[in-house]
């Protein structure tokens, strides 16, 4: 097999990619595509002129409505509503600041990493680690001269992949990504080409292995570099530093997109539009029809026009007569609209409409579980896969492997129900505390839960005293200064 195989596992599912990124990307990708999405109601008639005409008036009165795109924003804006949680050794600093070498934020990336589990439901994350000739000293690791990078793989571009069984465990052996170089640049632009980075353990040694593949002088792709990552210690790593993420989990079977129903009824609505805008524009024009009109009538009498309106006046031979035309409304297509936004609704494309439904408790807690369920899991992929890179991130600045599972820890919000914590409730938590039936540190996790607390818990602490005996100070001096000015004396022993 060549290097640039696509395993069918991919290329099966890559028009569903297409479909939802298109619909993710809006309007204007969407009738870019003509009729891929929005076929061509006069497919047979003969005039290729008079047939582009019609079909560009059809597509233009046509509407999308951006479900997909805003569904999809709503979600992870849900999730990163919050700062994600993370704890890391200062080493790694560098990396939590910039990630990718090009000033991403690893938030920022994991954001974007999120999105992609979410609409596509996969994505991939490569940790990586610079060529140096001597090792890294501590400060360059500080100062972030050298450091690991995390590199963020669209599922388009992980085209193959294999795994082995090694002891007790289930290892990516192989993983194909497909990329792009610059080929040449002459100041103002940019010739990019196709290169494909080949990540593979050696049969025999059991080393990870990075191969470069790139069209050759004479043509065909052939190994343009190959090379041996090795970790903080000058040993060559052991596994490959790669880890899928998915929205069901994070093995490296493509899971089924979240958002393809909800981008499926988007472009279902869209030709239900591109009718109803139809039918509106045609019988939304009433047609004038004269009777009993010779043409001698129409060139004298009326000099070849007719004047509709107050203003106007239509004069008419002896029989004659006048009238307009009104056709009926289709809402049929109008209905078929209807009927696929309360299913987009259904499927979690909330952001259309508001539909101010009353519901109990029991049920509004149901349709949380039901709709936070999928991002719930997607977050927690994302988390994970996080981990494991600042996992292998330290390995390649250290040659450590992380023995504490508290040292380094990434954790996106999950706790989209917290926001529903009213004012009453807070002060209800808070009142729980001072009766002494929940510990403070239960105060303050309930508190953080709904948005209103955010500090660390001991620098709250400090910050809390350091309040209280800023407060105490101020009475007591508001307290003297009081006295000063009435003449009384203050009482022994509150003067020291």
């Amino acid at each position: 097999m060549a290097v640039d195989t696509t395993l069918s596992a991919l290329s099966d599912i890559i028009p569903d990619y297409e479909l939802i990124r298109d619909c993710v990307a809006g309007q204007r990708q969407i009738k870019k595509r003509g009729t891929k999405y929005l076929p061509d109601p006069d497919e047979g008639e003969p005039d290729q002129t008079e047939r582009e005409a019609r079909y560009k008036g059809y597509k233009d009165r046509a509407v999308f409505y951006g479900v997909t795109g805003r569904t999809l924003r709503g979600l992870v804006g849900l999730v990163f509503d919050k700062d994600p949680a993370i704890e890391i050794p200062e080493l790694l600093e560098p990396v939590k600041e910039d990630a990718t070498g090009s000033g991403t934020t690893l938030d920022q990336q994991a954001q974007s990493s999120l999105s992609d589990v979410m609409a596509l439901g996969r994505a991939g994350l490569l940790t990586d680690y610079p060529r140096t000739a001597a090792p890294t000293t501590r400060a360059d690791a500080l100062a972030g001269n050298i450091r690991p990078t995390i590199i963020r793989y669209k599922p388009e571009q992980i085209i193959n992949w294999r795994t082995r069984t090694i002891g007790a465990r289930v290892m990516l052996s192989l993983v194909v990504l497909r990329e792009t170089y610059v080929a040449d640049d002459d100041g103002f632009a940019e010739t990019v080409n196709e290169q494909f980075r080949v990540l593979r353990l050696d049969q025999e040694s059991g080393n990870y292995v990075v191969e470069i593949h790139r069209n050759g002088q004479t043509g065909g792709l052939a190994v343009f570099e190959t090379y041996q990552p090795t970790d903080g210690k000058g040993l060559p790593l052991k596994e490959i530093p790669f880890s899928f993420i998915g929205a069901e989990d994070n093995d490296p079977d493509v899971d089924r997109p979240p958002l393809l129903d909800i981008a499926e009824l988007n472009v279902a609505h869209y030709r239900n539009s591109a009718d109803y805008e139809e039918s509106a524009f045609i019988v939304g024009q009433p047609t004038p029809v004269l009777a009993g009109l010779t043409k001698q009538w129409v060139d004298e009498a009326l000099k070849g026009r007719v004047r509709l309106g107050a203003r106007g006046a239509i004069p008419l031979p002896v029989g004659g007569s006048a009238e307009l035309l009104q056709a009926e409304p289709n809402t049929l297509a109008f209905e078929a609209m209807q009927h696929k936004e309360k299913q987009m609704i259904a499927l979690g494309a909330k952001l259309i409409e508001n539909t101010g439904t009353q519901q109990t408790a029991t049920e509004a807690t149901i349709d949380t579980v039901l709709d936070n369920s999928v991002l719930g899991t997607a977050a927690r992929n994302v988390s994970m896969a996080y981990r494991k890179c600042l996992n292998w991130a330290w390995l390649y600045m250290t040659g450590e492997v992380v023995d504490d599972p508290e040292m380094i820890d990434y954790e996106l919000n999950t706790d989209f129900a917290a926001r529903g914590l009213t004012a009453q409730d807070r002060q209800q938590i808070v009142q729980a505390w001072v009766q002494n039936a929940i510990t403070w540190e239960e105060m303050r996790w309930n508190l953080k839960r709904s948005g209103v607390a955010y500090e660390d818990d001991e620098i709250a602490k400090d910050a809390i005293a350091s309040a209280k005996e800023e407060s105490i100070e101020m009475e007591a001096a508001a307290a003297g200064a009081l006295a000063a000015a009435t003449g009384e004396q203050t009482p022994p022993g509150e003067d020291e």
